[in-house]
């Protein structure tokens, strides 16, 4: 996949901008059946052709664990200028993505993968560092960020271990530069019923513009330690349209997270549906506590968040409101903030502060433009603290606007996948 970042900005002191253009591409070459090409078959893309021989000598081998074989290229180049309040500039153009691999499941137990991610620089002033397309300096970099193997048992278990990517709670990808965070460390997951589960232990992450794995304590800011991150969770689905999710990453001499949400979608009409949600999220210093005092040294914070949404048809209006505890900023140090009201440039989980959210999306017909979408959001925060000092902090305001356009390219076959996206956030 593709992507690209573009910006107009502002000037004005209490304003930042920051935009963005994606476009995607994805190559997908897994092999595929005789039963899939459409008589006559059509002539190959370049890109499709190249792997053409090496699908067709795949697609014979007897075993699973070779003829199952996916391997995948996704591009992405992406564009970023940001404008601060104190009128630097962060600004880059960089093209990369990923090439991944995935055995089959040999005797439907055991399988592996890898992937290599990596981002260069088309442009990249070195005095407007700071975009998080690249590499410190705004260099480049590459790096074997997964790196797996994986034993299952039907639905119920799939063990997995050393580099992978995890998503769970305040733990994820935070896929929002050109390529994911992703983790050193063990994990269980599995399917029963109407629960889903996924625990484990990480000891290491790779930021999303980094080209090195360093432990989560570190990545936390508890400079020089080597601890990491124990993690369980469920999510429940027991009646339609309903889910539930708990969730506990337990930071080792760091923080422990405690986060649950509840979100039901209910039918009013053929044209209509309403969404509400709820979250909340208890974080606490433990252990040691290495990371910098806030209100004290073992410091404890909650947030809270509500969210409803009203959809007529293609179109959805949402609002929002969420409020965090005195103690401390809730901290995401190893994935993007989970709360409603993160946006584009803050996340508005400052200590104290309440924050309330005004939003509203829609999607084209398919017989105006196929694909196109577009959402803006507004978000006020205030009487947030500085958790260390206890002085009050400035209000803030954001804006954010989004259009995506997702055609559904069918030929060439390697345009399938490819999106653009324009963002803007204005302070």
């Amino acid at each position: 996949m593709t992507v690209m970042s573009r910006t107009v900005h502002s000037r004005r002191w209490t304003r930042a901008l920051v935009g963005g253009l994606l476009i995607g591409a994805l190559l997908d070459a897994r092999p595929a059946g005789a039963d899939d090409a459409p008589p006559p078959p059509p002539l190959p893309a370049p890109l499709e052709a190249l792997f053409l021989p090496v699908k067709e000598k795949v697609r014979t081998l007897p075993w699973s664990f070779l003829a199952d074989t996916d391997l995948r290229v996704h591009f992405r180049s992406y564009y970023f200028n940001r404008t601060n309040p104190n009128d630097t500039v962060n600004e880059a153009w960089a093209f990369g993505g990923w090439v991944s691999y995935q055995s089959g499941w040999l005797l439907d137990t055991f399988a592996m993968g890898a992937t290599l991610y990596g981002s260069a620089p088309l442009y990249a002033p070195d005095d407007r560092d700071g975009t998080l397309l690249l590499n410190t300096g705004q260099q480049g970099y590459y790096v074997p960020g997964e790196a797996w193997g994986a034993l299952r048992y039907k639905d119920y278990a799939l063990l997995k271990g050393y580099r992978q990517l995890v998503e769970q709670g305040y733990i994820n990808p935070q896929d929002n530069r050109v390529t994911p965070n992703t983790f050193e460390g063990v994990t269980l997951g599995g399917k029963v019923g109407w629960l889903q589960y996924l625990a484990g232990f990480l000891w290491q992450i790779k930021a999303r513009n980094s080209d090195e794995f360093v432990s989560m304590s570190e990545k936390a800011g508890a400079a020089n330690s080597n601890d990491g991150v124990g993690l369980a969770g469920v999510r429940l689905t027991p009646i339609p349209n309903l889910r539930v999710d708990l969730s506990n990453q337990y930071g080792v001499n760091t923080f422990n997270t405690t986060s649950g949400e509840v979100d039901y979608v209910h039918p009013l009409s053929e044209d209509w549906k309403l969404r509400v949600g709820a979250q909340f999220t208890d974080q606490r210093a433990v252990g040691d506590a290495l990371l910098a005092p806030a209100d004290g040294r073992y410091w404890a914070t909650q947030q809270g968040g509500v969210r409803t949404q009203l959809s007529w048809r293609d179109l959805t209006f949402t609002t929002a409101f969420s409020i965090t505890g005195a103690g401390n900023t809730i901290q995401a140090p190893w994935g993007s903030f989970p709360g409603y009201l993160s946006m584009i440039d803050q996340d508005f989980n400052r200590a104290r502060e309440k924050g309330i959210l005004i939003g509203a999306a829609y999607v084209l017909p398919g017989s105006i433009m196929q694909g196109l979408s577009a959402n803006a959001n507004f978000v006020y925060g205030w009487d947030a603290i500085n958790p260390s000092t206890r002085q009050k902090a400035p209000n803030q305001a954001e804006y954010d606007f989004t259009v995506d356009w997702r055609p559904a390219w069918r030929e060439p076959a390697f345009l399938k996948g490819m999106w653009f996206r324009a963002r803007s956030a204005i302070l």
